[in-house]
């Protein structure tokens, strides 16, 4: 019986061949094409393995055997299956199935470094050259992190389901019994099914179900002919998977969108349906080392056939969202919000969504492999592959269009009343009247310069707490913590790293610092807060679509007291933790199975500032508490993205995400800000050093 450090060896092993070169190689089958997981049949072939996987696993009788048969499938699949559905059904089966988390399945960006080379030859990737070239911004588009976390994250949120059987005895105890017998019935429908599951124990569930599955000669075809009742047995979407879809992209869009203020360009223009026909003028070619993949010219055009399919199931959401209701395969229609609504977009498996596929096909989706198949359906460009379709300029405005439905229906919101809002103060001034943007109790600190071992949040709440607590702080060391300096400027510069294959690139990072925030608990009983904080660029901070999150976390303020909080860039609830600041030393996520958190997922460290500019960039910062017996936030974790990637169980957090920001306001935002106690924002500027 091998050993599980023998199994993360072989994992580790068989990840690096299907991911390898020859990933992209066409499928066995005929007509021979690319593994593509915006397409739905694919998608489902390759949830559908991930189950098989699974399913192989739990008839083995023991773990370790079970994962050496999940493998030993894997690698007799990869003879007749394209490379990358096999990696991809692995790689679902590794992140979701609670026992094969503890098997390796090594970083893209080691396994295949030639996916995250520049476009471009060094000295023309964006960093320097003419600013109306949408080249200037190759460097964010093209850097690794953020590729390989738009990657993941489609791992993580499988739009054809999750396998949900994490513990197989606790599915047969739990799974519904008239799913479950239809799903039995399926496999063997010549028995009393719901007579047997009457008496039945999980144990002799599971004893009947193993052989009949592992009989099933072509068990992905099964599957996906499963009526709704017994699909939802062997799947789950994930826990508001279609408002996180929705979110998770708008939260890059407007980072993007940030980046491209700095460079002094204009906002993402969206692919909306006034140009659906017309030529795209942003071109874009991979590189040399992205042999997969092929070039799109300037000023390409969708066929028309597809313009004709853009028009109609844009009409089919629009209508949606005009009626409060969404078209169901059968019954009334249902209510929309931006998780149904992001199901019905992106194209979540019909029998998980019970909406009609033919009306919501999956407009997300079928956009990629549009923009993929130009010219004439022979390209096979980025835009086919979450782990490189972010490089490509149309990627942005493709996803600009995304989310303009979302807004369309968050616009027929009211605004928030902030009625809700917990019993403590963030104050706007110490004395006088209060000015936006000023606050005093919102502070940031270089980091830069405590000694390894310094007990930075016992510095900073004694320099500004207690006695200081009602004292303003200026930028420069704080007394009695010098070593911490308030700073009103935050820093960006570029790096150079070199990847696994020694190719050396240049990305963008940050210089380290520390959010500081002081709260009054105006109540005699304990608060317990969740402190939001969002930041924004001067310039276009009423428009709330531009508010990036930052972090998100857990405050416990005493009965009539005072709470000094500390919170390091690096414990950010977007950034993916533990934060990684270099390509070249990348971390493997923990194999703990019963961690609570995808520990691969989130937002690159790295790119968790806005670039700015040399003159310094002028941003808004804003801090909102909200109250924690509602929000049922958890504390931070070791690892993973709290708001990007949520949890394996629930969303970690019971408000819209994006709170404050997923509405309307009733005014503009510093007016906002002045108005709610329990909030208040400040300045900063974002500096790049060259």
């Amino acid at each position: 019986m091998p050993t599980m450090a023998e199994l993360r060896g072989r994992s580790a092993e068989l990840f690096t061949d299907l991911l390898g070169p020859r990933a992209a190689a066409p499928r066995g089958v005929a007509p021979a094409r690319t593994f593509a997981w915006f397409d739905p049949d694919d998608a489902a072939d390759a949830v559908a393995l991930a189950a098989e996987l699974a399913i192989v696993s739990g008839a083995a009788g023991n773990e370790t055997d079970g994962l050496e048969a999940a493998l030993d499938l894997a690698e007799a699949r990869a003879a007749d299956l394209a490379p990358a559905l096999v990696a991809q059904a692995l790689a679902i089966f590794v992140t979701h199935h609670k026992p094969a988390r503890q098997l390796a399945k090594p970083r893209t960006i080691r396994v295949r470094p030639e996916l995250f080379s520049p476009s471009r030859p060094a000295g023309a990737a964006g960093l320097a050259g003419a600013p109306t070239q949408e080249n200037v911004l190759d460097y964010w588009r093209e850097d690794p992190f953020a590729n390989e976390h738009h990657e993941h994250w489609h791992q993580v949120y499988p739009f054809a389901g999750i396998p949900l059987f994490q513990d197989w005895i606790v599915w047969a105890e739990t799974s519904d019994r008239a799913g479950l017998a239809a799903l039995l019935a399926a496999l063997d429908p010549a028995q009393d099914w719901p007579a047997f599951l009457a008496t039945a124990t999980p144990e002799e569930i599971l004893d009947r179900f193993f052989p009949l599955a592992n009989a099933v000669p072509d068990l992905a075809t099964f599957i996906r002919q499963l009526a709704p009742a017994p699909y939802r047995v062997l799947f789950r979407l994930n826990d508001r998977q279609g408002e996180l879809f929705f979110y998770m992209h708008s939260q890059m869009l407007a980072r993007y969108d940030a980046e491209r203020l700095s460079l002094g360009r204009q906002r993402v223009a969206t692919f909306g349906p006034a140009v659906f026909g017309a030529p795209i003028p942003e071109g874009y070619t991979p590189g040399a080392n992205l042999t997969d993949f092929t070039s799109r010219a300037p000023n390409e055009k969708l066929p028309q056939r597809d313009v004709d399919l853009l028009v109609q199931w844009q009409a089919a959401l629009d209508a949606a969202v005009a009626a409060g209701g969404l078209v169901r395969a059968a019954g009334p229609p249902k209510a929309v919000d931006s998780d149904s609504l992001g199901a019905a977009m992106e194209a979540a498996q019909a029998q998980l969504t019970g909406l009609r596929r033919q009306t919501y096909p999956g407009m997300h989706n079928a956009g990629h492999n549009m923009f993929a198949a130009l010219p004439d359906d022979e390209g096979t460009g980025v835009m086919i592959s979450p782990v490189v379709a972010i490089r490509d300029p149309v990627f942005w405005r493709w996803h600009k269009h995304i989310d303009d439905v979302n807004i369309a229906w968050q616009d027929t919101q009211p605004p928030y009343d902030f009625a809700d809002a917990p019993p403590v103060v963030l104050r706007d001034a110490l004395a006088g009247a209060a000015a936006p943007w000023t606050s005093p109790d919102v502070l940031l600190v270089s980091t830069a310069g405590p000694a390894e071992g310094a007990d930075a949040a016992a510095l900073a709440t004694a320099a500004v707490g207690g006695a200081a607590f009602d004292t303003g702080f200026a930028p420069g060391p704080l007394p009695g913590a010098e070593e911490l300096v308030v700073v009103d400027e935050l820093t960006t510069r570029f790096l150079t790293s070199s990847l696994s294959d020694g190719q050396v690139i240049t990305h963008l990072t940050h210089d380290p610092f520390a959010l500081v925030v002081r709260v009054r608990n105006a109540a005699p009983r304990p608060a317990a807060i969740t402190l939001r904080v969002f930041l924004a660029p001067a310039d276009v901070a009423d428009d709330r679509t531009l508010w990036m999150e930052l972090d998100k976390f857990l405050v416990e303020v005493p009965a009539g007291g005072r709470s000094v909080v500390y919170r390091p860039d690096t414990e950010f609830s977007v950034v993916k933790k533990p934060a990684e600041s270099d390509p070249q030393t990348v971390l493997d996520g923990a194999a703990d199975p019963n961690d609570p958190d995808y520990c691969d997922c989130g937002w690159p460290y790295t790119l968790l500032l806005p670039r700015g500019t040399p003159e310094g960039m002028v941003f808004r910062l804003a801090v909102f508490c909200t109250n924690a017996a509602t929000d049922l936030v958890r504390p931070s974790a070791e690892c993973g993205s709290m708001s990007f990637c949520g949890a394996v169980e629930r969303y970690p957090d019971t408000r819209d995400m994006g709170y404050p920001f997923s509405r309307p306001f009733a005014g503009p935002v510093a007016e906002t800000v002045l108005a709610v106690p329990s909030a208040a924002g400040r300045s900063l500027t974002i500096r790049h050093l060259t």
